[in-house]
């Protein structure tokens, strides 16, 4: 089976009444979601919706997220999924680089569009109430009639088209396939994890997000349930866990690190069989107290919204390689090149490339884009450093632009970070470049701290017993609060815009 639809709609035959999807206090049983998803499938015919066009979505957390994908993967349409925070200029941008034939979205996001002319009635649903004539979800659902169960049986059209900005803040729509999320539920997640359709998952990260959608999406393939929180909070989150009996879920590093400084919040945790953290390598400490804490398998995974998990790495196990992203999925292939595409031994940083079944088929109308992110054997640049160990563990480094080079010598930030880390008192820090005019560039160190002003001297004299001379920071600032995307990322660019002139 290759269609998103299709396999759950087998689901609701074979176990109609079981709960598909939890969402605060609603419940949805498969054959529920299904007869709101034919429901909505019948709108979009109606109003000429076809195979191939793309609808845009704005939507906070929630089963809507599940009813729109189902029924844009029937129909062979392409679903967008943008949040519900997009203002202005990037609003514009957005909805300009990815045309759109329907827009789904929260009141605030339809009255933008609105009011900018991106957006008439005839092409817009608002979700939780009217700004002008358009159509209003809850009324949609008001019909009694549904299309029929026939669905497209292309799959390799875009389903999902991610969109990401990389560091240059150009957005490139990713394009994802119904082939490709089935395989990244089934081969990257499901079969690796060892799940099945008694599994209950949870999801609290933003759903416009790729890993969001996986954990949506992947339990409903399975025939198990996913329980959808609203927004990540720490008592939330422990409080689900033991309300719904939680046993699997992704989680991003930050959302980890605020579970670890709670832990005292948490309730009974035994149903969980295995968390798997996701976005940014988790520092040796965090690694330590998440194993100490939770009775359960712990796993970090790398990869790229472009190509899906690239390898995965057991907390619980190898000890000794804890700076360690993992080893390779079954499925993929890994390569550390230098700037000439020679390939480098075992412990040389250099570029990451790999090879795998869940890639995605390309950047939205960018050919050469897409073209100059493989090589002549067809693997994928991540746009990361790396290297591998004897034993074929993959150590990240850092992204390319990160790198520092002073006076012609390669520094990588997170060798820095994971210094200055090592201080009881530090938060967060980011290290990166800064103009120099007899150098080039030098170390320039930002950081937040946990219990109020550091002494920077305390901190030099850490970088002189851990780093060697080139590595030495120049600048040290002490900062309040790092700038964050929605998964709690720090926006590594950003800082290095504003303390690059400071």
């Amino acid at each position: 089976m290759k269609n998103v639809f299709q396999i759950v709609y087998q689901h609701s035959l074979l176990q109609p009444q079981k709960t598909a999807i939890i969402y605060e206090e609603q419940s949805y049983s498969y054959q529920t979601l299904i007869q709101k998803t034919l429901i909505l499938s019948a709108y979009f015919k109606k109003i000429g919706l076809f195979s191939g066009q793309r609808i845009a979505l704005f939507a906070p957390n929630g089963p809507e997220y599940a009813i729109v994908l189902l029924a844009a993967a029937k129909l062979g349409l392409a679903v967008v999924p943008l949040p519900i925070t997009l203002k202005g200029h990037a609003l514009d941008n957005a909805l300009k680089s990815i045309p759109v034939a329907l827009i789904i979205a929260w009141s605030n996001i339809s009255s933008q569009l609105k009011d900018s002319g991106l957006a008439d009635d005839e092409n817009l649903i608002s979700l939780n109430r009217k700004v002008a004539n358009e159509t209003l979800w809850d009324e949609l659902f008001e019909s009694q009639f549904q299309d029929d169960t026939s669905y497209c049986d292309n799959s390799e059209l875009p389903y999902i088209l991610t969109m990401t900005s990389g560091s240059t803040g150009s957005p490139k729509p990713i394009i994802l396939t119904q082939t490709c999320k089935i395989n990244r539920a089934f081969c990257a997640t499901a079969n690796y994890y060892d799940l099945n359709s008694d599994d209950i998952i949870l999801v609290s990260t933003p759903l416009y997000h790729s890993l969001a959608q996986r954990g949506l999406l992947m339990p409903l393939l399975l025939g198990a349930t996913t329980v959808i929180l609203p927004k990540f909070n720490v008592v939330k989150w422990f409080d689900i866990i033991e309300e719904h009996h939680i046993s699997f879920l992704f989680a991003v590093s930050s959302q980890l690190d605020m579970l670890i400084n709670n832990i005292h919040l948490a309730k009974d945790m035994a149903s969980l069989k295995c968390i798997v953290s996701t976005s940014a390598v988790l520092s040796n400490d965090s690694k330590a107290m998440l194993v100490a804490n939770f009775k359960c398998l712990l796993h970090e995974c790398y990869g790229a919204s472009e190509v899906g998990v690239v390898t995965d790495f057991c907390l619980n196990n190898y000890h000794d390689k804890q700076g360690s992203v993992g080893k390779a999925l079954p499925f993929v292939q890994l390569k550390i090149v230098d700037h000439n595409m020679k390939i480098l031994s075992s412990g040389e940083i250099g570029h990451i490339f790999c090879k795998t079944k869940t890639a995605f088929s390309g950047y939205l109308d960018l050919p050469e884009k897409t073209k100059a992110s493989y090589d002549n054997d067809g693997y994928f640049s991540t746009g990361d450093l790396g290297y591998l160990d004897d034993d074929g563990f993959l150590y990240y480094s850092g992204r390319n632009n990160d790198v520092i080079s002073s006076g012609g010598i390669n520094i990588y930030p997170q060798d820095i970070e994971n210094v200055i880390k090592m201080h009881h008192a530090v938060e967060e820090c980011v290290a990166f470049a800064f103009p120099d005019k007899q150098f080039g560039e030098v170390i320039k160190i930002i950081y937040t701290s946990n219990s109020g002003l550091i002494n920077e001297v305390e901190l030099r004299k850490l970088c002189l017993q851990q780093l060697t001379d080139y590595q030495q920071p120049r600048f040290m600032e002490q900062i309040d609060e790092f700038p964050r995307s929605s998964l709690g990322k720090i926006l590594r660019q950003s800082v290095k815009e504003k303390f690059r002139k400071s």
